[in-house]
């Protein structure tokens, strides 16, 4: 089972997969991306390996219905971006960034087949990098501990 490390919605106590079924079991992995679901947010999580939250905790406990109303939400949901390195860009509110994917940089206008695409406004984005997905998203959204500062420009990550 891939594995995008420990702190993975796949092994995090509100996923409501871990829930009901603890970890994937080996005759029924599909049951278990099927059925998760961040309880704490309310929200699908269709990659649980490659997804995080900054309220991931270590711990083994399952949380119960009240531990969820207790929980002061930190940060975005993030998922895993373009590789360059290990990377984690923040999801759009309820909107999980897709990667690997053709489109147009609606920053700069390059044509990759391999960028970010993002729904905002009832219409989808395109970014050639992390760098430009995270500028933006800072325009919608105020997280000073999120920043593009040490992210590949465009020249950096496409003379690769």
């Amino acid at each position: 089972m891939p594995n995008g490390g420990p702190d993975c919605s796949g092994n995090f106590g509100f996923n409501r997969a871990i829930q009901e079924m603890a970890h994937p079991h080996p005759h029924a992995p599909e049951k278990f991306w099927d059925i998760s679901h961040c309880t704490l947010r309310d929200i699908k999580v269709c990659n649980p390996f490659w997804t995080y939250c900054d309220n991931f905790d270590y711990g083994k406990t399952i949380p119960s219905a009240a531990d969820t109303e207790a929980v002061e939400l930190k940060g975005p949901i993030t998922g895993s971006g373009l590789y360059e390195g290990y990377v984690r860009v923040p999801w759009h509110g309820a909107f999980e960034p897709n990667v690997q994917v053709p489109c147009t940089c609606s920053v700069c206008g390059r044509e990759t087949k391999t960028g970010i695409t993002i729904f905002h406004e009832d219409r989808q984005l395109g970014f050639c990098t992390n760098r430009h997905y995270v500028e933006w998203w800072k325009t919608q959204h105020d997280d000073p501990e999120i920043s593009a500062d040490f992210l590949d420009t465009p020249e950096e990550f496409y003379a690769r």
